[in-house]
């Protein structure tokens, strides 16, 4: 017969390991999707600053804004239809709205592994009633939270698992370079004399 109260603490930690996991990879993809959301947005502010320039200084002054002495209509109307497709990419691909949706599963399941760590650090037992609680936010963040695609599961859960092991040499060598330190983890479980 096994003890409901280590049942209950093994539950807790996974939660709040795969919480932990979670928290990186939607971290990852929240980022992703905002440095890819940042250059179209960049350019169609860029490229409609410059149409109103275009449109509103006296022609003698297109020669300053125009590039290999292009007709200036011409070069307008390249400006537009450029900008419309770069919106149409927008439309498209969602990118801000992706970064948003990450953003809000990375709060969700932070709290849940800080609620679970809490718990887990508490020196009295665990309660069921609060371990149902935090069970309940993760089974939720879970439901309403984005997906993580799973061509990028296994890559991220990597990212991860070397992020924790980086951070646990550190801790031991806080001055150590932390791209050596990653190099020499990838030599170390990529070498072919190292048993499984």
């Amino acid at each position: 017969m096994t003890d409901p109260d280590l049942e209950t603490r093994n539950e807790l930690e996974r939660i709040r390991r795969v919480a932990d996991q979670l928290c990186t990879a939607h971290a990852v993809m929240r980022d992703r999707f905002k440095r890819r959301a940042f250059g179209p947005d960049l350019a169609i502010l860029l490229l409609s600053t410059w149409l109103t320039a275009l449109a509103f200084v006296d022609p003698r002054f297109h020669q300053w804004l125009v590039p290999l002495q292009i007709d200036a209509r011409l070069w307008i109307g390249l400006i537009g239809v450029l900008t419309f497709c770069l919106t149409l990419v927008q439309l498209q691909t969602d990118w801000r709205r992706r970064s948003e949706a990450h953003g809000r599963s990375f709060s969700m399941y932070s709290e849940v592994k800080r609620e679970a760590g809490y718990l887990l650090a508490s020196s009295e037992g665990i309660v069921a009633r609060e371990f149902q609680r935090v069970a309940d936010r993760y089974d939720m963040a879970s439901d309403v939270g984005t997906g993580i695609p799973e061509r990028d599961f296994l890559k991220l859960k990597r990212r991860h698992k070397l992020k924790v092991e980086i951070s646990k040499l550190l801790d031991a060598r806080p001055g150590a370079s932390i791209a050596l330190t990653k190099l020499r983890l990838i030599l170390r479980d990529n070498s072919p004399w190292r048993r499984p």
